[in-house]
């Protein structure tokens, strides 16, 4: 967990070093500041997760620096506790309505000082925990509506494409290759798939995900995939290495849907490289109760501006993309209860590890037919 940043704002330097004695020895991140200005330009620069203000300053008056950080909508939530000499009743009142939330006496009490910060902190937390928690329904809110959409249409387009590809099959049927329209019935055909395959990736995300629960051996269900995308790996010149761990853990799920995972991260592993490269296969028995799949490549890689974006819905560089690929991949992973993890260098390569939970004990222990742990080079 990273460490809690507090920003101590007083003109009484020796307060100050107070201050960072007794929150250091807690392990806070203390940021001495010596004047309000100051302190209005930091919470610009880098938001803190607490500030402890001194109420009577000499430029800037406490008060007023809570008062221009509450009316700033662009600011965070960010918790104040204001350090007073003077026992107000009234002015307590008047200071809590302009938003501080809390209040230290001079001269003051270590542990009331650290049992105030902490309190401080857990509410930082919970409103964080709790800004998010709203953020994802109303992105689950969208999704479902989109969802619903999508299925609607998806049902409505899959029907006169199914008649149209049958028509294209049927005409192709009756030409030759030397027919001069042959090439392009094949382009028709292999635009029809196309679109298949993005109907059946909506379809995926507007319903609800069931899953089987077999008992799957990961090695072998690689192997499977992998024959998949042979083929293509020699048309990109893509050398393919794939070491496995002998002795791994199976695990429980849909081997289905496992494969989708697997084939969209290699197939867009081969995509990002163009002119040839390497592709890297592990897998391994990170501890006990998870298993490891690591999928590296040396490709283009992705830059920092997307990686934040990666994992959403409907958002693609590819000039075909439909964006729904790695979206599918995150919300399968989430179903399997197991985690995904990407690590890329723009210009240099993107690293995809999934961790998965092994079987139960009663059920499995270790995979029998990985026979060595070796590397498979196409």
């Amino acid at each position: 967990m990273a460490q809690a940043r507090i920003y101590c704002v007083d003109d009484d330097v020796d307060i100050l070093a107070l201050y960072r004695i007794i929150l250091s020895q807690e392990g806070y991140a203390v940021t001495e500041i010596s004047s309000g200005e100051k302190a209005l330009e930091q919470i610009y620069q880098k938001d803190p997760d607490l500030i402890i203000l001194d109420e009577k300053m000499s430029n800037l008056s406490g008060m007023e620096i809570c008062t221009r950080i509450r009316e700033d909508k662009t600011l965070p939530f960010i918790p104040i506790i204001m350090v007073t000499g003077v026992d107000s009743r009234e002015r307590k009142i008047k200071s809590l309505e302009k938003g501080v939330d809390d209040y230290i006496l001079k001269p003051f009490d270590h542990e009331e000082l650290l049992a105030k910060v902490q309190v401080m902190l857990r509410i930082k937390r919970l409103y964080s925990d709790l800004l998010k928690t709203r953020q994802d329904l109303i992105k689950a809110e969208r999704l479902a509506a989109v969802g619903q959409l999508a299925a609607g249409m998806a049902h409505e387009i899959r029907n006169p494409l199914s008649i149209i590809g049958a028509s294209v099959q049927f005409i192709k049927n009756k030409m030759t290759v030397q027919d001069d329209s042959w090439e392009m019935m094949s382009t028709i055909l292999r635009k029809i798939s196309e679109i298949d395959g993005i109907i059946r990736e909506l379809l995926i995300i507007a319903r609800p995900i069931k899953l089987k629960s077999d008992i799957i051996d990961l090695n072998a269900c690689l192997q499977n995939v992998l024959g998949f995308i042979r083929e293509k790996c020699l048309a990109h010149h893509v050398k393919l290495h794939f070491k496995y761990e002998q002795d791994l853990a199976r695990i429980i799920g849909d081997e289905e849907y496992l494969q989708r995972i697997f084939l969209n991260i290699l197939l867009n592993a081969l995509d990002s490289m163009p002119k040839g490269g390497e592709l890297h296969i592990f897998t391994r028995q990170e501890d006990k109760d998870t298993v490891g799949i690591e999928i590296k490549d040396n490709g283009e890689g992705i830059s920092p501006e997307d990686m934040e974006h990666l994992f959403e819905p409907f958002f693609s560089r590819k000039v075909n993309g439909s964006g729904l690929g790695l979206f599918m991949v995150k919300m399968i992973v989430g179903e399997l209860k197991g985690d995904i993890k990407v690590n890329s260098t723009f210009r240099q390569g993107t690293t995809f590890t999934i961790f998965l939970p092994g079987a139960k004990d009663k059920i499995n222990l270790k995979s029998g037919k990985a026979t060595a742990d070796i590397k498979n080079t196409w």
